[in-house]
């Protein structure tokens, strides 16, 4: 009798799995999910294909929207260019999407793309207007002259050698710069040492996400908690940042006021607010100072 009644809660348990997380109720098209994978193996996800690669061939097999399941985490991939920027010219409208949240917001909770409402909006109108292409102008120099850092190292190769690592130098070559424009920081990622610990500890930060971003939330939850190297490179990075804006504040205020155009750190210590208590006990819409 017992094992009868087991059974027949397995079998309804696979089933409200089933209907519930593996069954597409949505007339866009997208691979049928397979169940507890989704669409992980029929994507080759676990072959080694990239995410660039699976969005690029769902999109010229279903069109410019589909559906993607990645384990339990589904989501609408829109990848029309004039939808996206339709998108983000109207945040007004469209909330940061659940699935990021969902993704990396365990490991990373007060990032920019893990928090939603009021506080994502709070986020946004300190972060976003340093990207604008009038904002990106004004570091046009530090730009180039990272690029010209690159473009100098592999000038020292032979004519016949073959880089077998661009894209991973031109990611480097993009921390570089953003490390320069954000934070005033050299991550010294153009010459390839891994010698500076906030770069190898960043480095350590994103091998982390990989890992675990298509991990059920129990299992990453129980992952920050146990995982040593985890707290110590988040608690490193930490250090980082606290130092950066120490190093702010002993700044004039009329220093940045005129540096928070284009400085990320000048921007957020900025925005902190001089009286922490009143500012917790506003509601998360009327918050504007520290994020």
């Amino acid at each position: 009798m017992w094992l009868i009644l087991f059974l027949t809660f397995i079998v309804a348990f696979i089933i409200y799995l089933k209907l519930k997380y593996f069954t597409f109720r949505s007339s866009v098209p997208g691979l049928p999910p397979q169940f507890l994978f989704g669409n992980l193996l029929q994507t080759g996800l676990f072959k080694g294909n990239s995410l660039p690669q699976i969005y690029t061939s769902l999109r010229n097999r279903f069109g410019d929207i589909y559906q993607l399941q990645l384990g339990l985490f589904h989501a609408f991939i829109i990848s029309n260019i004039d939808d996206i920027q339709h998108i983000f010219n109207h945040r007004h409208i469209y909330d940061q999407s659940d699935w990021a949240v969902k993704l990396a917001g365990i490991l990373f909770p007060n990032c920019l793309i893990t928090v939603k409402g009021a506080k994502h909006k709070r986020h946004a109108a300190v972060i976003m207007p340093l990207f604008r292409r009038a904002k990106s102008i004004s570091n046009f120099d530090s730009i180039i002259d990272c690029t010209e850092k690159l473009l100098e190292n592999w000038r020292t190769f032979s004519n016949d050698h073959i880089h077998c690592d661009i894209v991973q130098q031109c990611q480097n070559l993009l921390l570089q710069i953003f490390g320069l424009i954000a934070f005033d920081y050299d991550l010294e990622t153009i010459n390839g040492s891994n010698t500076n610990e906030l770069t190898q500890t960043l480095s350590n930060l994103s091998d982390v996400l990989e890992q675990t971003i298509f991990l059920p939330n129990f299992i990453s939850r129980i992952y920050t908690i146990f995982s040593s190297q985890y707290r110590r490179d988040r608690a490193t990075a930490e250090r980082y940042l606290y130092r950066m804006i120490e190093q702010e504040l002993t700044k004039t205020a009329e220093s940045r006021a005129q540096r928070k155009k284009t400085s990320l750190i000048a921007s957020l210590v900025d925005s902190l607010q001089t009286d922490e208590i009143a500012e917790a006990k506003k509601s998360e819409e009327e918050k504007k100072g520290k994020l």
